[in-house]
């Protein structure tokens, strides 16, 4: 039973670290504590329903599809409602993410209906039997993708150009400025690989659960985990949403379904009060 529960854990982990993963590369690009990343979850589920449901398209393109306009909505999200509140109070960009959060999930209602979708893929869906152990291949496939979009950016970011241009833009806008290199199009950048990252575990989520605007509140689990891990620390998000995962399920198994909640949330709160900058985050000291 142990066992059953962590694999659940850590493949739900999986995801959510994968959308904690997009959350901390806005954050750490701009600055921007982005309460819409639980609905780009569900616009990488609904994203999905059009491309395999309505257009029909081969799975292979459905999921270029689903990366591409979820890069592209970041991208616009940055140049029309982001870059033009630069310099402004942090409350307001909150409170912008916050409306935007609102707006989409109207968005999605009016045009797919409030009734949730069911989202069926060519993703294996049996049972792998382990000993006493079942491993849906699902919940399989959904942690080795989520690992590989995590070793792929990780890579990315640390092995390329354009990485490193990116990681110089998080450390210091003015330096980077100075440096010559185009603020705004890293910016525009890190939104789109957030909003991508993050329409990638909205695929998964959709087929395990269902495709509709309820999987904000699963989605906006990513938020207790990159503060668990660290809000400037990007293994930070990803060890936070395997903290999250396993906790989620060991809660839900052992104590109630309803109790998942309240533990990762009290432990968020245990983590504000003792170590607010999180587990791999770096203590910011300012002068007074």
């Amino acid at each position: 039973m142990l066992g059953q529960v962590l694999f659940s854990g850590l493949a739900l982990g999986s995801i959510y670290g994968l959308v904690a993963l997009g959350f901390a590369v806005i954050f750490k690009a701009t600055e921007v504590f982005n309460f819409a990343q639980g609905m780009f979850v569900v616009c990488g589920a609904y994203f999905a329903v059009t491309a395999i449901s309505l257009l029909g398209l081969p799975f292979p393109l459905a999921i270029l599809f689903i990366v591409g306009a979820a890069a592209l909505m970041g991208v616009l999200i940055h140049v029309f409602l982001i870059q033009p509140l630069s310099g402004r109070p942090m409350l307001s960009v909150i409170m912008l993410t916050i409306a935007l959060s609102i707006a989409i999930r109207a968005l999605i209602e009016i045009v797919f209906g409030p009734q949730g979708r069911t989202l069926t893929t060519p993703m294996p869906t049996g049972i792998i039997m382990l000993g006493q152990l079942r491993i849906s291949q699902l919940h399989l496939t959904a942690a080795l993708v989520s690992w590989a979009c995590m070793a792929g950016f990780g890579a990315f970011f640390r092995y390329t150009s354009v990485g490193l241009l990116m990681r110089a833009t998080a450390d210091g806008h003015e330096a980077a400025l100075v440096s010559g290199i185009n603020v705004n199009v890293m910016n525009r950048l890190a939104w789109a690989i957030g909003c991508a990252l993050a329409a990638v575990g909205g695929l998964f989520l959709g087929q395990l659960q269902i495709a509709s605007t309820e999987l904000e509140s699963i989605g906006l689990l990513a938020l207790p985990a990159v503060v668990i891990g660290g809000m400037q620390s990007i293994p930070g998000a990803i060890v936070g949403g395997l903290l999250v995962g396993i906790i989620e399920q060991l809660a839900a198994s052992y104590i109630s379904p309803k109790a998942s909640d309240i533990v990762i949330y009290t432990l968020l709160l245990l983590i504000l009060m003792v170590r607010p900058w999180g587990l791999f985050g770096q203590r910011e000291l300012g002068r007074v």
